[in-house]
């Protein structure tokens, strides 16, 4: 019922909304040219077949829309973990997901969320996992140097997302329904209605699940005792995955509007309400009755964005709020002879309020030379706190704390010939009382005459300063990570009758100085933040793509993306006998993989997906004890998809069998993940009166 009634309210708010935009009157035709000329003039600097003098020496992958759209049930990090090289760490659908770009940890990756920051000031990450790949029109990842571009304290590189306006007037709606394996639904609404100057959107994510799948737990055995207590056998017992059932919740409204002379504003305002039972470990003994832990969010993001094209170049602001209420509790039930009794272990609750502000300006000078520069300022304040009382002591444990970050940037675009492109970034951070030296990034590229080989190459020295919980729960002064890095890479693409090919092959070289390792103190009762002097991370990235279409609607399909991954502690040793320096730090695999395979007939679409991981140690040392070592594993997936094109609708199904192959594997040490599951979806886009281009017959 609650549902119901948060869904009748977000209907009337459409409803309404959309009618004051209908009863708007169309602008005055000087308005109009205005609006006009002003798209004239973008037209006009367009250079068909150039590339853009700000990606030059820039290494980014792009993920279309198709990409973001591909299944209703995906987040962000599955979409990541099949298209691109980098190492998503988590354990199953409702669980964290973390990224891993080029052999750094979870908080060298900055995730931008139109340009505003989602990395927690706490935690200094971002879980992907609360990201639906629906809600996003628009992603990049940059690797390396070509996130200094972007933000600061990008070690790994930096994963920008965007919301946008979606072409076309007039009303319209998208209705996704999915159904998967262990009682999980998706449903998706979408409803837009859009002027010539006026643009509204609102979507909502309704995600639920019991996610109580059964699987082989290889940590214990069930032995056979004879009648004299003896054992005679044993067997791994089949269990159920316990404390696992989680609910999100997501509510996306947008808003776009065009001023003529006054720019172009837009308006994107996201809230999520998340709430999720934290499984189990397949060691734990204990009944899920007896002990479970969860932890529920709600966070509200809203960016306001305005641009414009002015005779000196194009201008920018943008400014935005960030709010996050995240409570974590561990409860166990108890029985005293009839009484049952609930007793809080932990619990947890944080507060975070961040204010964002931004402002940019670029222009081309000419098509040789592109100057740019922007100023961002982020303010901080946080109130996190164990509402428990802590070991040997009566009073909580809590800290109230508040930061502010300043980030400004210039960028240079230089083209002395055609072929050949020179970039130089220079950014400038204050983060508190404490200014980073000057973060420097110096990227260069060739091109080929005829356009086919692009060759790249960069430098960068980069800064991350520690997080609030870094600071807070470190025993000594935490020194700012300090990262050079550089990387040397190789592009093709080209055509060849009804035959397409895209290949890139990047090697990179990294030192990061003063890394952040959280480790457990002498007790082991806690695990506390600490300096080590160096880890070098090193590799290579090699992706493909090929394409043939032929005959009536037929085309084939191939994609991969494959990385090479050396992550190694280099610490001061801390003993004669320390076996972890030059190892590969805990839960990066050194090699990983993924291919896809694609079959289009019409409107039929086969897919086929295929992911490798290498063994991950969880241990500094790299034990290979079964305690300290995660197995490889090969993933398996495949899907069916048909579309009608109807005369009052357009309609898509899908049907997918994820772990093809039932393979029994962990991606976290004790976190087992599901055999073989199933999903199938319904998407509907009614034409609201638009006759569609067939007779109604699907093909």
């Amino acid at each position: 019922m609650k549902g119901r009634r948060i869904f009748g309210v977000l209907w009337g708010l459409w409803c309404a909304g959309t009618a004051l935009f209908a009863a708007a009157q169309e602008p005055p035709a000087d308005e109009a040219q205005q609006a006009a000329d002003r798209s004239g003039t973008i037209e006009t600097v367009t250079v068909v077949g150039a590339r853009p003098m700000a990606d030059i020496g820039i290494q980014k992958t792009v993920f279309d829309e198709e990409l973001l759209r591909e299944d209703v049930t995906f987040s962000l990090a599955d979409m990541l973990a099949h298209n691109s090289p980098v190492y998503i760490k988590s354990h199953g659908r409702g669980t964290a997901a973390t990224v891993s770009l080029r052999g750094t940890g979870a908080s060298h990756t900055q995730v931008m969320w139109n340009g505003m920051s989602m990395n927690s000031p706490l935690f200094g990450m971002m879980d992907l996992s609360y990201i639906p790949s629906y809600f996003i029109d628009g992603a990049t990842l940059y690797r390396g140097a070509s996130s200094v571009g972007v933000t600061g304290g990008g070690l790994g590189g930096a994963l920008s997302l965007d919301t946008r306006a979606k072409a076309g007037d007039g009303f319209g709606m998208q209705y996704t329904q999915g159904v998967a394996s262990f009682r999980t639904f998706d449903e998706y609404l979408n409803l837009s209605y859009g002027t010539r100057r006026l643009k509204s959107e609102t979507s909502v994510l309704l995600t639920t699940s019991e996610n109580d799948f059964t699987y082989r737990n290889y940590a214990k055995k069930d032995f056979v005792l004879d009648e004299a207590g003896n054992v005679i056998g044993w067997s791994y017992p089949t269990e159920r995955n316990r404390n696992c059932r989680y609910r999100d919740f997501h509510v996306l409204q947008e808003l776009y509007y065009d001023a003529g002379r006054a720019g172009d504003f837009a308006l994107s305002a996201w809230y999520m309400d998340s709430s999720r039972g934290l499984p189990l470990l397949n060691t734990d003994y204990t009944e899920s009755s007896e002990a479970r832990s969860t932890q529920t969010e709600r966070t509200f993001r809203g960016v306001l964005r305005w641009e414009d094209y002015l005779p000196v170049g194009r201008m920018s602001a943008r400014a935005g709020y960030h709010y996050s209420d995240i409570r974590y509790q561990e409860r166990s039930d108890r029985s005293y002879g009839t009484t049952q009794e609930t007793q809080i272990r932990e619990d947890w609750h944080s507060y975070i309020n961040t204010l964002f502000g931004n402002a940019k300006w670029e222009n081309a000078f000419s098509p040789k030379f592109y100057l740019s520069a922007d100023v961002t300022v982020l303010q901080h304040f946080v109130y996190t706190a164990d509402q428990l009382p802590v070991r040997n002591t009566a009073k909580p444990q809590a800290y109230d704390d508040a930061r502010t970050e300043l980030s400004a940037l210039v960028a240079l675009r230089y083209r002395p010939v055609r072929s050949v492109g020179l970039s130089l970034d220079l950014r400038q951070e204050v983060i508190g009382n404490e200014g980073a030296p000057f973060i420097p990034a110096l990227l260069a590229d060739w091109t080929s005459r005829d356009g086919r080989w692009l060759i790249k190459a960069s430098v960068t020295r980069n800064y991350r300063y520690p997080t609030l919980n870094d600071r807070q729960f470190a025993e000594g002064e935490l020194l700012p990570e300090d990262g050079l890095s550089y990387d040397f890479g190789a592009e093709l693409h080209g055509e060849a009758g009804r035959f397409s090919y895209a290949a890139t092959l990047t090697f990179y070289d990294s030192y990061v100085h003063n890394w952040i390792f959280w480790y457990p103190d002498k007790g082991a009762t806690q695990w506390l933040p600490t300096n080590i002097r160096m880890v070098h991370a090193f590799g290579a990235e090699a992706t493909f793509g090929l394409a043939y279409g032929w005959g009536d609607g037929w085309r084939l399909s191939a994609d991969g993306v494959f990385a090479w991954t050396r992550s190694l502690n280099m610490r001061d040793p801390i003993s004669a006998g320390d076996n972890a320096v030059g190892k590969q730090l805990p839960y990066i695999p050194v090699w990983s993989g993924a291919m896809t395979f694609g079959l289009t007939w019409r409107t039929w679409t086969l897919s086929y997906k295929w992911d490798y991981y290498s063994e991950r140690y969880t241990t500094t040392d790299n034990s290979a004890l079964i305690s300290g070592r995660i197995v490889p594993y090969i993933m398996n997936g495949v899907s069916l998809g048909k579309r009608f094109a109807l005369r009052w609708a357009d309609i898509g199904l899908s049907f997918r069998i994820d772990n093809l192959f039932d393979e029994a594997y962990e991606t976290e040490l004790s976190r087992p993940m599901p055999g073989r599951n199933y999903g199938f979806s319904i998407e509907i886009r009614p034409r609201f009166g638009r006759k569609g281009s067939g007779d109604g017959a699907a093909e």
